[in-house]
């Protein structure tokens, strides 16, 4: 029986689910080190100091998720930094990215698992242990002009599509520092009572509850990040503006400017998402850019008078990362704000007390049902369902039938009809009651775009009765189309009937 827990407990579960393990955090610095160790014992050309290597990114941060991509779990992202002992001025970006390269294929094992060069990083694949694989990103860099840019800068290698190098300015020390003054208070509070949790649940792997790595310390606001990121994975996984979702920085950035040191999880995010509606107001037709309001108001996101955004670095202000958000008519913008919408719904709009797995379901336990046969059609009038999925908890699937004069006979998916049928899907599940059906029709076929027919909406069922969920149809149009049902149970898809296909004839062959 599902246990019936406050929402705070029910974030803390789900924000749980989403850390890496004491084991994997393990495996991941002993490569880490390993890494650093070749690193450091190179030769460099040029260079007048030992490679200073480091962490940066969400293991620095304890902000680390397991990446969600094409709609499953991947591999964890190790982000380092390389900073050879050159003078900028006195070396080229292709110099460095190179020397780095070639310094990691002096190892065997290292060579083997190098991707092709990158454009900013040289990226290792780490093969999969017990499911769970690495990626390790190595940053080739040098230390920045002191005139240029803050204290800790790096000149960071990039290369362009037509094999041209430059140097980008970055802070990721000063960043780190910046993140850890924002979360540093709450995050005393809770080091001694963690760490003393983690040391007595680890005991093989520690000595002493000080051994105990502040990654897996996690403040309200380090949770909050971890939830933000894996909910804007897995919702725009299966959305058509994917390719717009706002990257890590940008939400690591707002949720630490406007942590106010709350103590749950649920404050931090209704606080920030509260904030963040507000910002969407610059979206609108009617929005004037006023000054006093950018400083006063827009204080996380600003939208400038030329119609550009800005969401400076704290550690680099000269780094924009909303530089693109004007592109493509405001997509980038649109697609956080539409977020933003999401965010409201699925954190905020909660009962006080809910069931203990619900974030866990809808967050962490969600991929694409691989028991069901792949979709056959890919079509760009397809309308992509707005819910996350959930496989293997329930079922459903479709008998069909169509009218033969007065009576209604069977029929299989795939099973070729003459046009003029009068059809009836009905949907079978065992989800539990209360729960909302959705149907998709999509057809194809020239017939039906010639006359503007062509479909692939998806549309509620009206009929909630759950032994009469059906819909009708008719076969109108010759072509290969196919009807699917969706049970969604609390904003998750619970279970889905895969295609039921509708191959219509206007005669059948001899």
């Amino acid at each position: 029986m599902t246990q019936i827990v406050s929402r705070e407990e029910a974030l803390l579960t789900a924000a749980k689910k989403l850390d890496i393990s004491p084991t994997k955090y393990k495996q991941a610095i002993d490569r880490f080190n390993s890494m650093k160790t070749h690193l450091e014992q190179g030769n460099y050309p040029g260079t007048f100091r030992v490679p200073e290597v480091y962490l940066q990114g969400s293991f620095k941060l304890g902000t680390e998720i397991r990446p969600f991509k094409n709609s499953k779990d991947a591999d964890y992202d190790i982000d380092l930094v390389c900073n050879l002992g050159h003078s900028k001025q006195a070396v080229l970006a292709s110099t460095v990215k190179n020397q780095v390269g070639e310094r990691i294929k002096e190892n065997g094992t290292y060579s083997r698992l190098l991707d092709d060069e990158g454009k900013r990083c040289w990226t290792l694949n780490y093969a999969e242990d017990d499911g769970v694989g690495f990626h390790m990103d190595i940053l080739p860099s040098v230390v920045e002009n002191s005139l240029l840019a803050r204290p800790q800068s790096i000149a960071a290698t990039n290369k362009d599509q037509e094999n041209s190098y430059s140097w980008t300015t970055s802070n990721p020390k000063g960043f780190a520092a910046w993140f850890y003054e924002r979360n540093g208070t709450v995050f005393e509070q809770a080091k001694l009572t963690q760490k003393q949790r983690i040391f007595n649940n680890q005991r093989q792997l520690y000595n002493s509850i000080d051994d105990v790595p502040n990654i897996h310390v996690k403040t309200p606001l380090q949770r909050a990040i971890q939830l933000l990121k894996r909910h804007r994975d897995v919702r725009f996984s299966q959305s058509d503006i994917e390719t717009f979702k706002p990257i890590s920085m940008i939400i690591t950035v707002l949720a630490a400017n406007s942590y106010n040191n709350e103590a749950t999880i649920y404050d931090t995010l209704r606080n920030l998402i509260s904030s963040l509606n507000q910002h969407s107001h610059q979206l609108s037709n009617s929005f004037v850019f006023n000054d006093y309001y950018a400083r006063n108001t827009y204080t996380l996101i600003t939208r400038t008078s030329d119609g550009k955004w800005l969401i400076p670095n704290p550690a680099n202000p000269g780094e924009n990362f909303a530089d693109r958000w004007h592109e493509d008519d405001n997509a980038r913008a649109k697609a956080f704000f539409r977020w933003v919408d999401w965010l409201r719904d699925d954190f905020i709009n909660i009962d006080t007390f809910i069931e203990e797995d619900k974030l866990t379901k809808s967050l962490v336990d969600v991929y694409k049902p691989t028991n069901l046969p792949a979709l056959s059609f890919n079509v760009p009038h397809k309308e992509q369902l707005r819910y996350p999925i959930v496989a293997n908890i329930y079922s459903a699937n479709i008998k069909a039938s169509y009218k033969s004069n007065i009576y209604w006979k069977e029929f299989q998916s795939g099973q070729p009809l003459l046009k003029g049928k009068e059809l009836k899907f009905k949907l079978k599940t065992n989800v539990p009651a209360p729960f909302d059906v959705y149907w998709q029709v999509v057809n194809t076929g020239q017939e039906a775009a010639n006359v503007g027919q062509l479909r692939g909406e998806i549309s509620t069922q009206s009929n909630t009765s759950a032994d009469e969920i059906y819909r009708t149809e008719s076969t109108s149009y010759t072509g290969d189309h196919w009807v699917e049902g969706f049970v969604i149970k609390d904003r998750v898809c619970v279970a889905r009937t895969g295609e039921f296909v509708v191959s219509v004839r206007d005669r059948f062959a001899v």
